[in-house]
């Protein structure tokens, strides 16, 4: 073989093991992400290390999401820090000369502060795809543990900044080796993760708020008196079924509230559910749902009982909340003489009996707040002729806080609910901009027909109570007790 022809050759097999190198190299690459994870309304996406489960936790303020994988101890929290003032990735210098500290400086000194000991390995920035990220990464004691901490700030705006923080195991001080691989593998699952990072264009998700708050506006005007009370239904008895097995039952009863005293009257909805899923448990709950016509006064109360059906333990919950809005006059700052009214909107809920734990919740309610008795009826007060959407907030039990609550109206089409075909307006209805949609099902002459959730396979059929007592035997459709706020 001539010189020529081994030249030709050597280059072929280098180009062969080149390609090689480059295909292991990204299969490698696939093995440390998982599929891409994307928040909308929190305006980033970002694929996540692989067989990460993961977990939504509203009540933690501007965390977007949380990835955990038990097996190997790797823990990552997204989140978003809103800042009320332009603060820059790294350390600047003011307009006199003295040099400021950036995010990356204050994440140092925050880290110092909260984890004493802490060893920085890294505190500078690099670039991916947008844009230049400050990367902080810490090697500290958690107890008998050592934990390797990645930090990554990712700079939308001078006032708006994502954070990646990568919590896995780290190298023990005793370990005496240059590299512990699996740091060197965390540190690699981090690099691609940010590599994946791509912010959204929040843009359009404001426009849809606004223009859905704009119609919520005018859809509160006229939800009067007699509407509210001609959508009632004295008693509603529910099937609950998940994956086509019968799981629980719900009661309603719904009522005018007449006026009482100073107070105006209103509607009372009460309601009691019993839930056996397949977790071993018993949940009981009752509950009433107290608003004003005006929406001006609200109260409710939620009792729950959860027993244990293998060794009978029986625990208790109750909460109670109210909200209240309210006008009072105010003299002008700048003319004593001339009063303005000045209204405020304040919700409070707390925890009720010896062994409430919860802290109390008090918040500032916006103008499109959805009291609980709204909220029960909403699909039933909604106009239906048209498609539309609208955005309201609630207060969200589960989580305890206020939150956005977005629902649109759909155009009539054919359903199959319970193993009937009808005609039915559909009601998308969820809790935050990229939250689970649960349909709610109306007839066109606004009759409700059932809802479903898809994601959890759960659907809400209308029965009769003789279809509920054949298949529950010790049913309890009596009328729901009242909390008694005054226990200790």
């Amino acid at each position: 073989m001539n010189p020529g022809c081994m030249t030709r050759l050597s280059a072929f097999v280098l180009l062969i093991v080149a390609l090689f190198v480059t295909v292991t190299r990204a299969q490698e690459q696939v093995e440390l992400l998982g599929p891409a994870f994307e928040s909308r309304s929190a305006g980033i996406s970002l694929r996540p290390f692989a067989n990460a489960k993961e977990i939504q936790n509203a009540a933690v303020p501007d965390q977007v999401v949380q990835f955990v994988s038990d097996e190997r101890r790797w823990d990552l929290k997204v989140s978003r820090i809103r800042l009320t003032e332009p603060v820059p990735l790294v350390a600047y210098k003011d307009a006199e000369g003295r040099t400021k500290p950036g995010l990356v400086e204050q994440t140092v000194q925050q880290i110092k502060r909260t984890l004493p000991g802490a060893e920085v390995l890294r505190e500078d920035t690099t670039n991916i795809g947008q844009g230049e990220v400050g990367l902080v990464i810490v090697r500290y004691a958690a107890g008998s543990a050592v934990r390797l901490a990645q930090h990554a700030l990712i700079q939308a705006n001078d006032q708006l900044y994502y954070v990646l923080e990568f919590t896995t195991p780290g190298k023990p001080k005793t370990d005496l080796t240059e590299e512990d691989p699996r740091e060197a593998e965390a540190v690699q699952a981090m690099a691609q993760m940010l590599d994946s990072v791509k912010l959204l264009d929040l843009g359009a998700i404001r426009q849809d708020q606004v223009d859905r708050l704009i119609r919520t506006r005018a859809l509160l005007v006229n939800w009067h008196p007699k509407r509210l009370r001609e959508s009632l239904v004295p008693e509603t008895w529910l099937r609950l079924v998940r994956n086509g097995k019968d799981i629980g039952y719900t009661y309603v009863i719904e009522e005018v509230d007449e006026p009482r005293g100073t107070a105006s009257g209103g509607v009372r909805i009460g309601v009691r559910s019993r839930t056996i899923p397949d977790d071993g448990f018993q949940v009981d709950t009752e509950s009433w749902l107290q608003v004003s016509y005006d929406r001006r006064h609200e109260d409710w109360s939620n009792v729950a009982v959860v027993k244990s059906l293998k060794d009978g333990r029986v625990d208790h919950s109750s909460e109670v909340g109210t909200s209240r809005r309210h006008s009072r006059p105010v003299a002008d700052e700048l003319d004593k003489r001339q009063m303005s009214m000045l209204e405020s909107y304040i919700l409070e809920v707390k925890s009720i009996g010896k062994s409430a734990t919860a802290v109390p919740v008090k918040r500032e309610l916006p103008p499109m707040y959805l009291p609980q008795a709204l909220g029960h009826l909403l699909p039933r007060i909604l106009p239906l002729r048209e498609a539309k959407s609208y955005m309201f907030y609630s207060y969200v039990n589960e989580q305890g806080e206020l939150m956005a609550r977005y629902v649109d109206v759909g155009p009539e089409q054919s359903v199959t609910l319970d193993g009937s075909t009808v005609r039915a307006i559909p009601i998308g209805d969820r809790i935050k901009y990229d939250g689970s949609v649960t349909t709610h099902w109306m007839s066109p002459d606004g009759k409700y027909l059932g809802s479903e959730n898809r994601d959890a396979k759960i659907q809400i059929l209308p029965t009769d109570r003789a279809t509920l007592e054949k298949l529950w035997k010790d049913a309890d459709f009596s009328r729901p007790a009242a909390v008694n706020k005054s226990a200790e």
